[in-house]
C-alpha cells in the first residue's frame, strides 16, 4: 500500500530526470553543431578547438572569444556529463525497482 502511494512522487522524480537526460542530449549535441560551424564556416576557432581571432588593425584592442563561443565550450563540456549522470541515475533506480518487485512476489 505505501508503494502504491508513492509511484506519482517517483513518476515525477523519473520525470525529471527524463527531462534533464533530454535537455543535456539536445545542448550537447547543439553545442557540437555550433562548434563545428565555428571551426569550419566561421572560422573563429581552430581544429584544436582553440579561439583564432581575425587580424587586428594596427591600435585596435586584440579580439576575444565572445559569449557563444565560451558557452558553446561550456556546453560541450558540461553536458556529456550531465547525459551520463541522468542515464546512470535511471538505470539504477530501474534496476532497483525491478528488484523490489522481484523481492515482493
Amino acid at each position: 500500500m505505501t508503494e502504491q502511494a508513492d509511484t506519482p512522487r517517483r513518476r515525477k522524480r523519473d520525470r525529471g530526470l527524463w527531462w534533464l537526460l533530454g535537455t543535456a542530449l539536445v545542448a550537447w549535441a547543439g553545442s557540437w553543431r555550433v562548434i563545428y560551424l565555428e571551426v569550419t564556416r566561421w572560422h573563429h576557432m581552430n581544429s584544436r578547438l582553440r579561439f583564432t581571432p581575425p587580424p587586428v588593425p594596427r591600435g585596435a584592442p586584440p579580439p576575444h572569444a565572445g559569449l557563444p563561443v565560451i558557452m558553446a565550450l561550456t556546453v560541450a563540456g558540461a553536458a556529456p556529463l550531465l547525459t551520463v549522470l541522468a542515464a546512470t541515475l535511471l538505470v539504477v533506480k530501474s534496476t532497483a525497482r525491478s528488484r523490489r518487485k522481484d523481492r515482493s512476489e
